[in-house]
């Protein structure tokens, strides 16, 4: 597919979380938007309806031995809903929804209608699901991709009741090729694109051997595991057990809210104790440990003039860091609203304390295949 990416807005360096692209949607326009796809959607509520992953722990091998699930990368980017709609005024409109529930408008998106489902031309009260990344070609160009891996509605009609591999049939013959070809067909129309947008590739379960030694490698964007969803599962908002993440070690990852405390009558001056703090729904945090930070680091931040009070970081386990402290700082994460929720940190823990390694994962794919195929089709 041809396709000029970005050229009127430079990507971020590959491995860096991208900044959403748009305009900010003024507060009465996002209750509008809010509510309407809580309508599309049938849900109680406006939150954020995205589906989030739990930690792949050694009880979830028996899931995949006794359930179909699809296994592909777990991409290293911002997550985000696409919502395409048509204003009163009949023209297209579309907007980017961050974990925070923020709204984004994108000037110049349009997905069209597959020829079949028209008229309208353009998609109505669409909502899909992916994940922005910062591509890089060999070359040292880089541009930005959107990775779409599910489709929660499809012009005014709600999909999540559906099977994944339904869900997944629709995106990729009713959003992602229509656009496409539109990109093919209309230079004007791709130069004007804010980033690609593809269909994340997908394996069955017991292929995760292919992933894990064909496509990763070949990767331009960063990543950081394995995402396993189940193919029968209606898709379900909020955390589920159907949708799995899998991090090799070093990239297992807790979300922290950051705090400092100083000694009593040090002064700002002073070095600080870098404490750690869980959510536990609502404004209430709980303590629970505490960012190692060397000398350098520390020094770092405070000569660049970055804030770290009440902010949301990205941490790994490393006890060899900076002991007695067990986290080490990766980055900050803007793009989520809260640290992570106490349940969570607690299933990260755990993940972390049973170690799933690739060698492990990879040497049950046999008996992962075998259930596989003595499983009845209908």
């Amino acid at each position: 597919m041809s396709f000029s990416a970005t050229s009127n807005r430079p990507a971020a360096p590959a491995g860096v979380i991208p900044d959403l692209p748009g305009v900010v949607v003024d507060p009465s326009r996002v209750a509008e938007l809010r509510t309407s796809v809580a309508q599309l959607l049938g849900l109680p509520n406006e939150r954020f309806p995205g589906a989030q992953p739990v930690s792949f722990l050694e009880r979830h091998i028996a899931d995949l031995e006794a359930e179909d699930f699809f296994v592909c990368e777990k991409s290293d980017g911002v997550r985000c809903l696409v919502y395409a709609v048509v204003n009163p005024r009949g023209q297209p409109e579309t907007y980017l929804i961050d974990r925070k529930n923020n709204y984004r408008f994108v000037p110049n998106l349009q997905f069209p209608n597959p020829p079949d489902r028209q008229p309208p031309p353009f998609h109505n009260g669409t909502l899909f699901d992916g994940e922005l990344v910062v591509d890089q070609e060999p070359d040292g160009r880089s541009y930005m991709t959107m990775y779409c891996f599910d489709l929660l509605a499809s012009s005014g009609e709600n999909l999540m009741p559906r099977s994944l591999m339904s869900r997944l049939g629709y995106l990729k013959e009713h959003v992602i090729r229509p656009y496409q070809r539109l990109v093919e067909s209309n230079p004007r129309f791709a130069q004007a694109q804010p980033f690609r947008v593809v269909a994340k590739s997908m394996e069955l379960s017991y292929g995760l051997n292919k992933v894990l030694r064909e496509d990763i490698p070949k990767l331009k964007h960063k990543n950081d595991g394995l995402i396993f969803v189940s193919v029968k599962s209606p898709y379900i908002p909020g955390t589920t057990e159907k949708m799995l993440k899998w991090k090799p070690a070093h990239e297992n990852s807790v979300d922290f809210r950051v705090n400092l405390e100083y000694p009593q009558g040090g002064g700002l001056s002073a070095r600080p104790r870098f404490v750690l703090s869980a959510w536990q729904g609502g404004q209430n945090y709980v303590q629970f440990g505490e960012l190692g930070l060397t000398d350098e680091e520390w020094n770092h931040f405070r000569q660049n003039g970055i804030q770290l009070e009440n902010r949301i970081v990205e941490v790994t386990y490393n006890p060899d860091h900076c002991p007695p402290a067990q986290w080490q700082f990766m980055r900050f994460r803007e793009d989520k609203p809260h640290a992570n929720f106490i349940t969570v940190v607690e299933r990260v823990i755990q993940s972390i304390r049973e170690g799933i390694t690739q060698d492990e994962l990879m040497s049950r794919c046999p008996s992962i295949r075998e259930s596989w195929k003595a499983r009845p089709r209908s």
